[in-house]
């Protein structure tokens, strides 16, 4: 069969177009990633509307066909962003050492004030550590002699933060009690994702 006698093949075609965005969005996060879905999600919600007029109109097995290749693509938006989730957890991890050294470079830099009570600072990252993906601002704070640092992702709003956090205590109990209103998941020891 050749792909001229595939009718579907531009519905397909923008739905895998509108599945590689979420992935690559997923991932990333960053804002080419993000205009990219924008675009595709417009491109896949005209051949959604296209599908549905075109069954609509004809009632033909054709038509019907491309109506559930439509709603199959509509299926795979979860799991597609789930598998973007856990690539983003891969590349942290593939970054973990540098996590870690920017992490004692900030807390050696910054202990001085970190040992005077409960303290929070804001303090700006090492340009030398740009390529990790997260804000160009790390919030450090020191509660009992436990220092949190925050990892703030880059696609980050108003809305809502995610991001990596690094506990230097390992507990998810007292930073569940340090920071109620957040979700973590815990990565590597002394090391949570986090989502506000």
């Amino acid at each position: 069969m050749s792909l001229k006698s595939f009718p579907y093949k531009w519905t397909c075609l923008l739905g895998l177009i509108f599945l590689a965005s979420i992935l690559w969005s997923a991932t990333l996060r960053d804002e080419p990633s993000f205009l990219f879905g924008i675009l595709s999600f417009l491109g896949l919600f005209v051949s959604v509307m296209a599908s549905i007029t075109v069954a609509i109109a004809e009632r033909s097995k054709t038509a019907l066909y491309r109506v559930l290749i439509t709603v199959t693509l509509c299926l795979l938006i979860i799991p597609t962003i789930r598998l973007g989730g856990f690539f983003q957890e891969r590349l942290f991890l593939m970054h973990l050492t540098r996590f870690q050294e920017v992490t004692n470079f900030l807390t050696e830099k910054e202990a001085a004030r970190l040992n005077h009570g409960d303290t929070v600072i804001m303090t700006g990252l090492p340009s030398s550590y740009s390529d990790l993906h997260v804000a160009d601002r790390v919030l450090i704070s020191s509660k009992q002699k436990n220092i949190t640092v925050r990892y703030v992702s880059r696609d980050s709003s108003a809305l809502g933060h995610s991001g990596y956090m690094y506990r230097s205590d390992d507990d998810p109990a007292a930073l569940e009690r340090e920071f109620p209103n957040v979700g973590y998941r815990r990565i590597v020891p002394h090391w949570f994702s986090f989502l506000e």
